[in-house]
């Protein structure tokens, strides 16, 4: 019998079987499509006929003037998480700008309250910049951080 590898663990596994002897897991029973496919001009696509470089481009470059997302939601249009980081990302990059401009024209101590509140502010973008990254380039924040 031929085996075939746990999507899950990398154990390999019979053919046949229908969970994995080290994991439990249920293993797929159809096998899983091409991931990486040419296209004419040379460039790799991704599943549904995507480019991932595209989706990387998307997800680092916009994120500069608050577009968060925009990686995730050219990968997988119909999926709301995709949104998600665009509306945080604009509420949050704008909240930033509101409040920058705010501390400039302030007096010197509710300058300094402003900017802690500035500084969570970006922290808080950051973070988010760097999860729509990783959701869009490897799949999930989870797989990153074997959750």
């Amino acid at each position: 019998m031929t085996q075939k590898k746990c999507p899950y663990c990398g154990e390999y596994v019979q053919k046949n079987n229908l969970t994995c002897p080290r994991c439990f897991r249920e293993i797929p029973r159809e096998p899983t499509p091409n991931v990486r496919e040419r296209t004419a001009d040379g460039n790799k696509k991704g599943l549904f006929g995507k480019i991932p470089a595209a989706a990387v481009f998307l997800a680092v470059f916009p994120a500069f003037i608050g577009l968060l997302g925009l990686g995730l939601i050219y990968l997988h249009p119909k999926d709301k998480k995709g949104y998600w980081f665009l509306v945080a990302g604009l509420v949050l990059f704008w909240g930033f700008l509101a409040l920058f401009l705010k501390m400039l024209n302030s007096g010197f101590l509710s300058a300094i309250l402003l900017f802690v509140v500035l500084v969570i502010f970006l922290l808080i973008y950051i973070s988010a910049a760097i999860g729509a990254f990783i959701e869009t380039t490897f799949g999930s924040i989870f797989k990153v951080l074997r959750f």
